[in-house]
């Protein structure tokens, strides 16, 4: 078997962690070859503040064999060298003598990589980088290197773009089987949606996550109210205050509110430029609240203003076989400022995926 092939067996093991289970950590999966080629360990990182990879799969090792000095060991990403929740990788793979780590991608940060403390400890480090193992921890590098959550814009259009008609219509522009997509992967694997209180209160939606399967789960909301309208008497049986155990409603404001506030709802203060929400300084702060991934379903002002400032990651584009030819129309995308068409945001095509006669398309912006 080849490095690949190793690793992408480290790569399966790291896709069995559940996303919300390890933020703000990457998925990682990590196997222990003998010198005859027979893996002897395997491990992968199950829960945030517990062991990683490379601990569970040596641990799994020791079991079969106490001496690892002739084994090699796969790993999905570069082993860290910090202590946090947990102790160094780095230290444990040197003190069990392992003399050679293969690695399938790179930490994108340097304070806590390790490779190099490896290979000063004697440890022959390869770098194997595998494009799957690298998108699998797309959500973590963004968090790490640009110190926001990745945005997904995710909206359903009719063929010329439109995504309600002018009295503020949508429902429905998509058929089930595109919304049923929605919940069972946008909105299960996002830590929140994002979204404006007119948005909200023109929809009434409870924006949860609804599988046929199973009962209706929480997801975390965040709604940019400068106003605080979504706290008004008239506004106090909409349908995001269903019964929330484990999940937050977010007003972003930079108002202040005397009264006492509904159970888990929270006040977010972020400065608002000429009435419109400062997005990098309210990026920051989601992050520290450990939300690093927020689908995006608003209209057509605020996908243009995240656009604008560079934060948004991905488009998921549902497309249904309609036209709505009316130039009152709302837009998927509403901005006033003049753009050329040289000046035109870019899109590299990610996924295209049927859903009867509806198309999903899955962009990755370029900036």
């Amino acid at each position: 078997m080849t490095s690949e092939d190793y690793l992408h067996i480290a790569f399966l093991l790291a896709k069995r962690a559940n996303s919300k289970d390890i933020r703000p950590n990457p998925f990682v999966g990590a196997i222990i070859v003998a010198e005859n080629g027979v893996i002897i360990g395997e491990g992968f990182h199950k829960m945030s503040g517990k062991a990683h990879a490379e601990v569970n799969a040596i641990n799994d090792a020791l079991i079969k064999s106490t001496d690892l000095s002739n084994c090699t060991l796969y790993v999905t990403l570069e082993p860290c060298s910090h202590t946090g929740k947990t102790p160094p990788c780095t230290h444990l793979i040197i003190k069990h003598k392992i003399p050679k780590v293969v690695i399938g991608s790179m930490d994108p940060n340097p304070l806590v990589a390790g490779g190099k403390i490896l290979a000063d400890a004697g440890v022959l480090v390869e770098t194997c980088i595998l494009p799957e193992v690298v998108a699998l921890n797309d959500t973590f590098n963004i968090n790490q290197i640009h110190n926001r959550p990745k945005y997904i814009i995710k909206s359903a259009t009719t063929i010329n773009g439109k995504i309600a008609d002018r009295l503020g219509n949508s429902k429905w522009i998509s058929n089930k089987k595109s919304r049923d997509y929605v919940h069972r992967i946008l909105r299960t694997n996002a830590d929140a949606i994002l979204t404006t209180a007119h948005t909200v209160i023109k929809d009434n939606a409870k924006m949860n996550i609804r599988l046929e399967e199973a009962d209706a789960r929480e997801l975390d909301l965040i709604i940019i109210d400068k106003q605080l309208d979504i706290l008004k008497l008239i506004n106090k049986d909409l349908a995001i205050f269903y019964k929330r155990i484990k999940s937050k409603i977010y007003l972003v404001t930079d108002k202040t509110y005397e009264n006492e506030l509904p159970e888990h709802v929270e006040i977010m203060n972020v400065n608002m430029n000429d009435g419109n929400c400062d997005l990098i300084q309210l990026s920051a702060l989601l992050l520290e609240k450990n939300i690093c991934e927020v689908l995006v379903e608003a209209g057509g002002k605020l996908n243009a203003s995240l656009i604008n400032e560079k934060i948004v990651d991905e488009l998921n584009v549902f497309m249904s076989p309609s036209l709505l030819m009316d130039n009152y129309a709302l837009n998927v995308f509403n901005s006033n400022e003049l753009q050329a068409i040289e000046n035109s945001v870019q899109l590299t095509l990610l996924e295209t995926q049927t859903f009867d006669s509806d198309i999903l398309l899955r962009y990755k912006l370029v900036y």
